[in-house]
């Protein structure tokens, strides 16, 4: 049955329909099965068996039944006995030479065996969904209607906290070096560097040769930072707890900058505040259409892949609020997956909170472990080799090396298992405002310009760490690749 039961895998991977409902005899006009979409169904069941089926398949067949009885019938014709009981049905889906070929000699693969796919084939089958994750959490339009507005945000923050340090930009002629703001604190040294990089970026100053910063003659927008908050929070409802989180530090930036004010008791100190934090690493729209994307990888490694008597065994790294946390074990209770999944963080003081959380998932009695885990150390014993899969959420970024880290990693899988990040590759210039105050935002020793890498510089990491076949996503949403990114590497 293992040929059959690829078929309604790729049917419930494609279609979003639960496994079990879809039934042997359920037609497949009521799945929703279009002819482009029986196309994506035939590629995964070729990337799981091995077997190359042709279009007509889907257009001949009404069922699945009938796709049994269709290839049945082949096999008998052909001789192979490996396939399905006999069944007296005309089989022109299989008339090709080539076809019958390739199922009488590769009949009998299932997703249990090592022909099943590999997690960079599902990880690109799933890259034409990042389009929908992105439209279902209303970020498909962010580049055009949300980020022109916030970055003119940020601009006036930093504008207005220059002013209070005595450098005023609309009294520094154009051409003449920019004035130093002053009473700023040396470990604020790279923040204010990338403070620079986004006045230069809207035009206010310009680089020049040596460490020498130019205002130009653009002049600077008068409109209130306040007034602009207004605004967008008014216009841009669905990011309204995002840019709240950044208007917390914002309008402070100045006094974080000369230490009058400790962004971490800004940030950490109230319970609005945290609140905000733990609103963007949850339910963030961009965090979600993320965590949607990495959930669904999930789901379709481990639904067919692991053997029925086998646990599947997952870790997070810096799993903190657990924003995806929930995703991935909603995902694995629905897909009646058996797992055991190992939380862990480099503080315990997050582990209360998502123990309360995730109580009411059902049958996950013993299920959850919590432990504390420095990814930048080598690990304990008794995660060497054990996992499945290993998975970080804006996490892997805030450690010393990058490569280091991820060598960790590596050491916490088993043969053939993967490690799947969610990180920014794009810089969001409010990130700066609100994480770059912190310590952990500037850790990087390796080489790294910015906390915030592009997926080429990903994967030179992961590469040197040990991975290979390192992913992300191709798919274009608003003239740009998703922002954060999923990024897979194997070890296969």
């Amino acid at each position: 049955m293992e040929l059959l039961q690829a078929f309604r895998f790729a049917i419930s991977s494609e279609t979003g329909i639960n496994f079990d409902h879809v039934g042997l005899n359920t037609p497949f006009a009521d799945l929703g099965i279009d002819p482009l979409m029986a196309i994506s169904i035939l590629e995964i069941v070729q990337h799981g068996t091995g077997l190359e089926f042709p279009a007509s398949l889907f257009r001949d067949c009404n069922n699945i039944s009938e796709i049994q009885e269709t290839l049945s019938y082949c096999a008998n014709i052909h001789g192979s006995s490996k396939i399905f009981p006999a069944a007296a049905r005309h089989c022109p889906c299989l008339a090709k030479p080539t076809n019958r070929r390739i199922l009488t000699e590769r009949i009998g693969h299932s997703l249990c065996s090592p022909h099943r796919p590999l997690v960079g084939e599902i990880f690109r089958e799933c890259d034409h969904l990042v389009g929908q994750f992105a439209a279902e959490t209303g970020v498909d339009d962010f580049w055009t209607n949300v980020y022109p507005a916030q970055r003119q945000l940020v601009l006036a923050y930093i504008v207005e906290a220059f002013a209070r340090l005595g450098c005023v930009l609309d009294n520094e002629p154009p051409g003449t070096a920019l004035s130093s703001p002053s009473g700023i604190l040396a470990k604020h040294g790279r923040l204010v560097n990338a403070l620079i990089d986004i006045l230069t970026d809207g035009g206010l100053v310009e680089r020049r040769s040596g460490d020498q910063v130019v205002r130009t003659s653009k002049p600077v927008d008068s409109t209130p930072s306040a007034l602009l908050y207004e605004r967008l929070i008014q216009s841009r409802p669905l990011h309204a707890k995002t840019h709240g989180l950044l208007n917390i530090t914002g309008p402070c930036l100045a006094e974080c900058l000369t230490g009058t004010a400790d962004p971490i008791k800004l940030l950490f100190g109230r319970s609005t505040s945290r609140d905000l934090l733990e609103e963007f690493y949850t339910n963030a729209p961009m965090s979600v259409a993320a965590s949607k994307h990495l959930s669904t990888l999930f789901r379709r490694v481990f639904s067919e892949a692991i053997n029925g008597n086998e646990c599947v065994e997952i870790l997070e790294v810096g799993a903190g609020f657990g924003g995806t946390t929930k995703f991935v074990l909603d995902m694995l209770v629905d897909a009646r997956i058996a797992f055991r999944y190992t939380f862990t963080d480099v503080s315990p003081s997050f582990f209360k909170a998502a123990k309360n959380r995730y109580a009411s998932l059902p049958n996950l009695a013993g299920c959850i472990e919590y432990e504390v885990l420095d990814i930048e150390k080598t690990p304990p014993e008794k995660f060497l080799g054990r996992f499945h899969a290993v998975l970080s959420t804006n996490c892997i970024h805030a450690t010393n090396d990058l490569t280091v880290s991820s060598t960790n990693v590596r050491k916490l899988l088993r043969d053939g298992g993967f490690f799947a990040l969610v990180e920014f590759t794009t810089r969001l210039y409010w990130l700066d405002l609100v994480f770059g105050l912190l310590e952990g935002w500037w850790l990087f020793k390796d080489g790294r310009e910015h906390c915030i890498v592009d997926g080429s510089y990903w994967k030179a990491s992961l590469e040197a760490a040990g991975f290979n076949n390192v992913l992300w996503s191709g798919t274009i949403v608003d003239g740009k690749l998703p922002n954060p990114q999923v990024i897979v590497a194997c070890t296969e």
